[in-house]
């Protein structure tokens, strides 16, 4: 080999070598490596950004059941505190309290004057005959559900009088 050629042949290696010093840290470059030579180029990343949440819908509240008393109907022989009844009152998928309430003194069916009802705690009543005659009660509870409670007071007499 004369000289020309093996020059010729260096000049081709150390191109040769170029070629594959830059193909190599193209290939770092790209995978986010970097050399002492050049600073690494950034990589893009690819950022995770978590969807609106599902929130989940709430459960429907079962709804309450009818109002049932422990007694519809209570009678009285006689007038007076002395002969109180109690009754109580209970609703399935409710737990707050019951009241009671009556038709306007004077109306149909209303206990003005004929018995009086208290509550003696959130389920339970205590009625008490007040004078002779027939009267409903309603008793509420959950869900605008009420029961009736029919109340009949009758005095009797002794001789007449």
């Amino acid at each position: 080999m004369d000289g020309g050629t093996l020059v010729r042949c260096l000049v081709f290696e150390r191109m040769l070598r170029a070629v594959a010093v830059a193909s190599a840290f193209a290939t770092l470059t790209c995978c986010g490596a970097s050399s002492a030579a050049a600073p690494a180029q950034a990589v893009p990343a690819i950022a995770l950004v978590p969807g609106p949440s599902a929130t989940p819908a709430p459960s429907p509240s079962p709804t309450p059941a009818p109002v049932v008393l422990s007694s519809s109907s209570l009678s009285f022989v006689a007038a007076g505190s002395a002969y109180a009844q109690n009754d109580a009152a209970s609703q399935a998928n409710y737990t707050g309290a019951f009241s009671a309430s009556t038709a306007a003194a004077g109306a149909a069916n209303s206990c003005s004057g004929i018995a009086s009802v208290s509550a003696t705690s959130t389920t339970s009543f205590t009625i008490a005959p007040v004078a002779a005659g027939h009267c409903v009660e309603t008793i509420a509870g959950g869900g605008g559900m009420t029961a009736a409670l029919t109340i009949d007071v009758t005095t009797t007499s002794v001789g007449g009088s």
